[in-house]
C-alpha cells in the first residue's frame, strides 16, 4: 500500500472547491515526491483522495494540471507573505523588515516543500504556458526582498553594490532548505535555518561601501515579456530541447 494512501484521510464530501483542490494537489504532490510526475497516474492520486476518477476528473483534465494547480497555491501563499511584509514596510527598520521577510519566507516554503521540489525537478521539461505564473512569482518574490534592500540603501543601513543581486542571492538561500535538503536537514532545523538566513541577509545587504559595479555593465529590468521571448527564441534555435531546458540552461547573445 502506498505510505501516502495509508496517512491521507479523507476529508468530508461538503468541502468546497478550493478545499477540495488543495486536497488534491496536497496528495499529488505526496504521490510525486515519492513516486516521481511521470511514474504517477492519475487513478493512483484518485485513490489516494479517497474519491473516484470521475470526481478527480471533475476538477482537472490531465495529470498536466497539476504544475499550474501547484502554481496557483503557492501563488496564494506569497501573495499573502507579501501583503503582510508590505504592510509592515513602514513600521520597522530595514533590517528588523529584512529579517522578518526572510525568516517568513524559509517557513513558507518548507510548508510547500514538496511542491518547490516539483518546480525544482520537473519545470525544465514543460513548455512556457506552464512556466509563466511561475516566472511571475519568482519575479515578485525578487522585487520585495529588494524595495526592502533599496530602503536600506537610502537610510544608509544597507550599502550593497548591486541591490538586485542581492536580493536574488537571498532568494537562492532561502530554497537552499529545499533544493539542498539533504545536507541541511542534517545539522539544522528550520528555526536554526531560517536565524542564520536572517543573518545572511542582513550582511549581504550591508555590503560594503568601497565596492563599486564594474563600469559597462547594466541591469536591466526584467519583465516575464523579455522571459518568454527568449525562451522561444530559444526553443527555435533549439528544438530538441526539453522546454524550460533551453533559456535555463544557455546564455544570452
Amino acid at each position: 500500500m502506498s505510505k501516502v494512501k495509508g496517512t491521507v484521510k479523507a476529508r468530508n464530501r461538503n468541502m468546497s472547491t478550493d478545499d477540495r483542490l488543495e486536497q488534491i494537489c496536497e496528495v499529488a504532490s505526496d504521490l510525486f515526491f515519492e513516486k516521481g510526475f511521470w511514474q504517477t497516474t492519475t487513478k493512483e492520486i484518485a485513490e489516494a483522495c479517497n474519491i473516484s476518477v470521475g470526481t478527480l476528473f471533475y476538477h482537472i483534465k490531465s495529470k498536466y494540471d497539476f504544475p499550474i494547480l501547484f502554481t496557483r497555491v503557492h501563488i496564494n501563499d506569497v501573495d499573502k507573505w507579501e501583503k503582510e511584509i508590505r504592510d509592515l514596510m513602514d513600521n520597522y527598520e530595514p533590517e528588523q523588515l529584512l529579517g522578518m521577510a526572510v525568516k517568513k519566507f524559509v517557513e513558507l516554503l518548507d510548508l510547500r516543500y514538496k511542491i518547490v521540489i516539483f518546480w525544482a525537478t520537473v519545470s525544465h521539461h514543460l513548455g512556457w504556458e506552464y512556466l509563466e505564473d511561475m516566472a511571475n512569482m519568482d519575479l515578485k518574490i525578487v522585487s520585495l526582498f529588494k524595495d526592502i534592500i533599496d530602503k536600506g540603501y537610502r537610510t544608509g543601513q544597507f550599502k550593497t553594490n548591486n541591490p538586485l543581486l542581492t536580493a536574488i542571492n537571498i532568494e537562492v538561500m532561502c530554497h537552499a532548505w529545499i533544493i539542498k535538503g539533504w545536507y541541511l536537514y542534517q545539522f539544522y532545523t528550520l528555526e536554526q535555518y531560517a536565524a542564520i538566513c536572517q543573518q545572511h541577509a542582513v550582511l549581504m545587504a550591508r555590503g560594503a561601501s568601497d565596492l563599486k559595479i564594474p563600469p559597462g555593465i547594466e541591469y536591466p529590468a526584467v519583465e516575464v515579456q523579455h522571459l518568454k521571448d527568449y525562451w522561444n527564441r530559444r526553443r527555435k534555435e533549439k528544438p530538441e530541447g526539453h522546454g524550460s531546458d533551453s533559456w535555463v540552461r544557455s546564455r544570452a547573445k
